[in-house]
């Protein structure tokens, strides 16, 4: 397990978290409750601090509902102190798994969902409260204006995006700085390094950081908070000689960054999936990759990234293997600290 790293404020935000979010999409799915609280607790005990969930996490399940919330909250009761230890985010407006097609990227789902965030975990406020979807039937000031009632009743401290084009994020956020009001602070698309070589996503409203958005955060100290930043185990499948799955991952390009990082996994002595999270966190960006291990075992995987310091040439190295086009002098994670 590698050390804790130093905490880092959020920029635009009181908020100082570290620097791996732990994902929960899968909390009583891919283990029971009594594992999950271990992943919890260990991650806590290693210095984690910044939790991601969502409303819909689980409601795939026949029959569930807000599992993931429900499973946090009932770890966060165990133990009143826990509360006051980390930063929760959760995610709401997102669509009914019965009907994808239908939006609920408005108002009176916000309430709905924020309210049933609240008592599935039992607290009083949401750290970071994520809209979970973007409608672009609606103009983005329009959606930022709605949000703003519940900052000021107090049920959320800040606001931040999932899946949102970063020309509608920037939209919203100028309204909000012309009109005094709380804007977004963090936005959370897809993207690790298999993520520039991918094709359409399958679902429409995901989606993947482009090179506008990569800059955008480059030149704004506005949090990026990542989501698959392991590319949901591609290439460590890959590397081990595995079926190598999600199969949109699978294309040749993919398979050389796989060969690379696992040669620089070797030289390094650390697992492949600490590699692809270093690169993340090599990035000259205020970033936070979510990891979502489904074990102790892979939690101290993706523990391990911190401990990794990749030089600029094999920085480079894997930039020139995946296709992003980047190209960097210097590669430290302390760019921000706020």
């Amino acid at each position: 397990m590698a050390s804790p790293a130093p905490r880092l404020r959020l920029p635009g935000t009181e908020l100082h978290v570290s620097r791996l979010a732990l994902g929960t999409a899968h909390f009583g799915i891919k283990q029971d409750e009594v594992a999950a609280h271990d992943l919890l607790s260990t991650y806590v005990s290693w210095g984690g601090n910044f939790i991601d969930t969502a409303r819909v996490y689980s409601d795939w399940v026949p029959g569930e509902t807000g599992r993931s919330e429900r499973i946090i909250g009932d770890w966060l009761r165990a133990d009143p102190t826990r509360r006051s230890r980390v930063v929760i985010g959760t995610k709401g407006l997102h669509y009914r798994w019965s009907d994808k097609a239908r939006s609920r990227v408005a108002s009176a789902h916000a309430r709905e969902d924020i309210e049933a965030s609240l008592q599935a975990m039992g607290i009083a406020t949401i750290d970071l409260y994520w809209l979970h979807r973007d409608n672009p039937a609606l103009r983005p000031e329009e959606i930022i204006e709605f949000m703003q009632v519940y900052v000021e009743e107090g049920k959320v401290r800040h606001l931040g995006v999932a899946n949102w084009a970063i020309s509608r994020l920037q939209s919203a956020n100028a309204h909000a700085a012309r009109h005094g009001l709380h804007p977004f602070v963090a936005n959370q698309p897809l993207f690790n390094l298999g993520s520039w070589d991918l094709p359409s996503a399958p679902d429409p409203t995901l989606v993947t950081l482009d090179r506008a958005a990569y800059t955008y955060h480059r030149t704004h100290p506005f949090a990026l908070i990542p989501y698959s930043a392991q590319a949901q185990g591609y290439f460590s499948r890959c590397t081990a000689g595995q079926t190598p799955r999600p199969k949109r991952y699978d294309s040749p390009r993919n398979h050389a960054v796989a060969q690379l990082a696992g040669k620089l996994a070797r030289e390094l002595d650390v697992p492949v999936s600490a590699i692809v999270l270093a690169y993340l966190t090599h990035q000259p960006l205020p970033i936070v990759p979510i990891i979502g291990p489904n074990s102790v075992i892979q939690l101290g995987e993706s523990f391990a990234s911190l401990d990794v310091s990749l030089s600029p040439a094999a920085l480079n190295l894997l930039e020139e293997a995946c296709g992003s086009g980047l190209r960097h002098r210097c590669c430290t994670a302390d760019t921000w600290s706020g």
